[in-house]
């Protein structure tokens, strides 16, 4: 039976499992109180469950000692988890019952890279279509940010607004109105790592806004001495373009398991 775990017990989670909880940067801010999240123990295999609020999640611990059943039924019964979680290169044994069970759920390939070349990017400056410019995040009013990307920034990963605009690394694309239109920022950072996430309004899909935003971004996370951290699905191509464009290096390929616990 799965038991939520206190605060106090996080250190002991991250010492046990640190080397798979170090590749997923969302987790470490977990178990690293940097942000809020969930982390639920099996008090009898110690294996561990961690996931952030938005339900990114990984299972460490004894795969053998598991009765895969029993864990999923347990992980219902969490009704603090969101109703739809990603599990982050999940045991064979638990991707196969999820296969073979009849609980909606899929999963797909994802790619991790990261930048360690803090060479300063500047081909955006020339690619920014007349009347749009880049300026941080931090220069933009949060609601103006929010009702644009619909992202909740300081709900999603950061802990509050507040927080989200003190530690969150970011650029930001405004149109000739002064308008949001495209986002490049840091889901967290920890241990000199920034997860950056991307977005690009729909209507200015196709214009390298993607590319535009990015560069910025890395040159912000260069500043910093941190090393930005991409994770993309596999079958996302433009990103794989994007990738050797930025020097950036693959680091693993995972398995995603997307899964509706109710």
């Amino acid at each position: 039976m799965l038991a939520r775990l206190e605060e106090s017990g996080y250190a002991e989670v991250k010492e046990r499992h640190r080397e798979p909880i170090s590749q997923f940067p969302l987790i470490n801010a977990v178990v690293s109180k940097v942000q809020k999240g969930l982390v639920y123990v099996d008090p009898v295999s110690k294996s561990s469950f961690i996931a952030t609020k938005a339900g990114f999640s990984l299972f460490v611990g004894d795969e053998s000692a598991n009765d895969n059943g029993n864990f999923f039924e347990g992980l219902k019964d969490c009704l603090d988890l969101p109703n739809y979680v990603h599990i982050y290169s999940p045991p064979r044994s638990l991707a196969a019952y999820f296969e073979e069970s009849s609980t909606y759920s899929r999963i797909r390939r994802r790619s991790q890279f990261r930048r360690y070349d803090p060479t300063v990017l500047r081909e955006y400056e020339s690619l920014l279509p007349a009347g749009f410019r880049v300026t941080r995040i931090q220069d933009v009013q949060f609601d103006r940010l929010e009702n644009a990307f619909k992202l909740d920034f300081g709900g999603r990963y950061w802990n509050s607004r507040e927080e989200f605009f003190q530690g969150a690394i970011g650029a930001c694309i405004l149109n000739e109105q002064n308008d949001p239109v495209a986002v490049c920022y840091s889901a967290c950072v920890i241990e000199g790592v920034a997860e950056m996430d991307t977005l690009v309004l729909p209507e200015y899909r196709g214009r390298r806004f993607m590319r535009i935003v990015s560069e910025p971004f890395f040159n912000m996370v260069a500043a910093k001495c941190l090393t930005p951290h991409w994770d993309t699905f596999v079958s996302n191509k433009a990103s794989y373009v994007l990738a050797q464009r930025f020097n950036l290096q693959l680091v693993r390929e995972y398995d995603l398991l997307s899964v509706v616990l109710r």
